[in-house]
């Protein structure tokens, strides 16, 4: 599969406490084949489907690894894998648009273990994309010092 763009949509919002408004509760990853990369993420302002935009980021990267995440996409979606579902924990929901325009839609749970191969894609993409604190597939927010929130 020949892929134009990934965009990925990452919320924590779950059971438990009600976040601040200033808590970043969803992201928006968009990866464009040109190496093109958007990114907001979302403060839990006013509340749940109230957000406001806390942060934004557009930069590019490398065409290699652009083309890296892009195979890494193109594969998953020809691997059929079965999905994780929790009703405990955040959603991630990820719009797939290949080079025909044609649009697959991915759902599930920030539960992470989201791979292909031996390849984790939330590490992948974390490792390559220079934002901090991204949810992706797993929601963890990474430290200063290695370790997961």
């Amino acid at each position: 599969m020949d892929i134009q763009k990934v965009r990925i949509t990452s919320n924590i919002i779950c059971y438990g406490p009600e976040p601040s408004p200033i808590d970043e509760v969803e992201q928006h990853l968009t990866i464009s084949s040109t190496g093109r990369v958007w990114f907001l993420g979302y403060n839990y302002a006013s509340g749940f489907g109230k957000y406001e935009i806390g942060r934004k980021q557009q930069f590019t990267i490398g065409k290699i690894i652009t083309n890296e995440i892009l195979s890494l996409f193109s594969r998953y979606c020809e691997s059929g894998q079965p999905l994780c579902y929790a009703t405990d924990i955040g959603v991630w929901e990820m719009q797939i648009t290949d080079t025909d325009n044609k649009k697959r839609i991915f759902k599930g749970s920030l539960c992470g273990e989201l791979s292909v191969g031996n390849t984790d894609l939330t590490d992948y993409i974390r490792k390559h994309i220079p934002i901090n604190n991204l949810f992706v597939f797993n929601g963890e927010v990474l430290n200063d010092d290695g370790s997961y929130e």
